[in-house]
């Protein structure tokens, strides 16, 4: 069983999870092969399936406009640059900040900062959009907005209580709430 103690500002990592179930599960292997066989088979699936056109069609829209963007993800770096290397989206994003890059990670402010001077834009000209409370504490220490997106493990109180300026149902409405 995995627990965060009751702490919705931390993370659960997914890889602890798969090595729970393994151990629920009574597969006698050391954690890190069932580390590195979930993430194979993460990649795998990831690599079939990839972003939906709604979410290409944001991103253009985004960079169109000029907007910058970036990614502070707990992703290491190898991982996530081969992710946007499959999914084509490697020119939408200008700054990617992992654990790789900043010692101190979410919910931090430091990676954070770290993409805003990567991307040359101060915390009041940006949003951090995430779905964990430690984007919402990180973002907001940093200093810029912050938008919630419920559709991970945590709820939009959660988000809320963290610091969420705006919460949101959908990735989607991102758009409309930023030309705004």
């Amino acid at each position: 069983m995995i627990e965060n103690g009751g702490n919705p500002n931390t993370t659960i990592r997914i890889s602890s999870i798969a090595t729970a179930i393994a151990r629920d599960r009574e597969i006698d292997l050391p954690e890190e092969e069932v580390r590195t066989r979930f993430f194979e088979r993460l990649d795998a699936r990831m690599d079939q399936t990839g972003p939906d056109e709604k979410l290409i069609g944001l991103l253009k829209g985004f960079a169109q406009r000029g907007f910058r963007m970036g990614i502070v993800t707990f992703v290491r770096k190898p991982r996530i640059r081969r992710r946007l290397d499959v999914w084509k989206l490697k020119e939408y994003f200008a700054s990617v900040i992992t654990p790789d890059d900043v010692a101190d990670f979410k919910p931090s402010p430091r990676p954070f900062l770290r993409a805003m001077e990567e991307l040359h834009v101060l915390p009041d000209e940006c949003f951090v959009v995430g779905d964990e409370p430690v984007d919402m504490i990180g973002g907001k220490e940093a200093g810029a907005k912050t938008i919630g997106l419920p559709q991970g493990f945590f709820s939009g109180q959660e988000l809320e209580k963290a610091g969420a300026d705006r919460i949101l149902s959908s990735l989607e409405l991102l758009q409309t709430m930023v030309y705004e």
